[in-house]
């Protein structure tokens, strides 16, 4: 590996970097096309028990269809380093497309999300992948209708691999913890709870339990009931507060079992409010014009939406249009925003294939791509 390439990749500008490596932007001279490339740490090519945990995430990642998750083209070793090879994206994180909504959503925003996240969510966890860290930054809406990618795969493990990490560390971001991970406990419900306090802060503007620190989240979210959207913000439909309560329940059976049940759920607070889940926006070309890779100029706004800090394996990462990690804060504004909403509108349907695995008042066209290549 030079400073400009790494195997068959022209390295075009750094990304970001983290504990667990750095993601670049590069050109793939072998498919002819502008990738995110992550690179992972030197030393973890001596750790055979990681090597082989990252071959298997990365291959079950790359599996999975759900348009709403960015597709891995290949990943492997090159040179002595792992690397995962991902599409680009063009969007922006739900924490800033919030802030653009003028500091909350709609109920049908938010229902628009929360139903796009949840079909991403659903994939993974009819693949066994548990992805533990579903909040705003990790959601991204795509510039090209507002099309929602769930990213940051980088803490999602094998659901049926109950092991500690080596450092033993509470993966996940507190705010949207459920409440037995604190206990060590893990599997797809507690993505649904993760989800929940997702639709309470697009409907609010705010978390459900804010707190500014470690002993204050760890206390809220076991024990502190779960916030009504109606008592911040009076003018959300009263059904949502039912959603949220369950969605947030400290017991995992007292909640909604899947995150298509939360999403079925939320779609009927709107109260029988028409509601169109956008199309799959079209792909970027994976060339500028004339067939050669485009330099990346200094100061560019283009940046990596993903965790790349901590532990874990990062398998989903997208391009934005936003300062690097600007996005990567959830912090949303101290006090809610009012929002003006009006009557149910009906929006028209984008014609779209059809999946066993989401909830169907409309779908979205799914891109059909070849097996990801795993380089040896």
């Amino acid at each position: 590996m030079t400073e400009s390439s790494f195997g068959r990749y022209q390295l075009q500008g750094l990304l970001g970097r983290g504990g667990m490596g750095q993601v670049y932007r590069a050109y793939d001279t072998q498919t002819d096309r502008v990738v995110a490339i992550k690179l992972l740490p030197p030393h973890l090519i001596e750790d055979k028990e990681f090597q082989h945990r990252f071959r298997r995430e990365a291959r079950t990642a790359a599996s999975l269809s759900d348009p709403h998750v960015v597709p891995i083209h290949s990943f492997g070793e090159i040179d002595g380093r792992l690397y995962v090879d991902m599409r680009l994206v063009d969007g922006r994180d739900l924490v800033k497309f919030i802030a653009e909504k003028g500091g909350r959503l709609t109920p049908a925003q938010t229902v628009a999300i929360i139903d796009q996240t949840a079909a991403a969510l659903e994939s993974a966890h009819h693949a066994g992948l548990v992805h533990r860290d579903v909040k705003p930054s990790n959601i991204l809406v795509a510039h090209a209708r507002d099309f929602v990618y769930l990213i940051d795969f980088g803490l999602a493990r094998a659901s049926t691999d109950t092991a500690l990490t080596n450092t033993g560390q509470t993966m996940g971001t507190l705010a949207y913890l459920a409440p037995e991970r604190f206990r060590g406990i893990t599997d797809s419900r507690a993505d649904v709870y993760g989800l929940g306090c997702v639709l309470y802060e697009c409907l609010t503007g705010v978390r459900p339990f804010p707190g500014d620190s470690y002993e204050e989240l760890i206390s809220a979210h076991p024990y502190t009931p779960p916030p009504r959207p109606t008592a911040v913000c009076p003018d959300v439909p009263p059904a949502f507060d039912a959603v949220v309560a369950r969605a947030l329940a400290k017991d995992p059976d007292a909640r909604y079992q899947t995150v298509t049940e939360l999403a079925d759920a939320a779609r009927a607070a709107l109260g029988g409010a028409a509601l169109t889940l956008p199309a799959l926006p079209p792909p970027p070309p994976d060339t500028p014009p004339g067939g050669s890779p485009a330099p990346v100029k200094a100061g560019s706004r283009a940046a990596l939406i993903a965790t790349v800090a901590g532990s874990g394996l990062t398998l989903v990462l997208v391009a934005a249009a936003v300062a690097f990690f600007a996005g990567g804060d959830d912090t949303p504004p101290d006090k809610p925003t009012p929002v003006t909403t009006t009557s149910p509108t009906s929006v028209t349907s984008s014609e779209s294939p059809e999946t066993s695995d989401t909830p169907e008042p409309t779908t979205v066209t799914t891109t059909v791509t070849t097996e990801p290549t795993e380089t040896p």
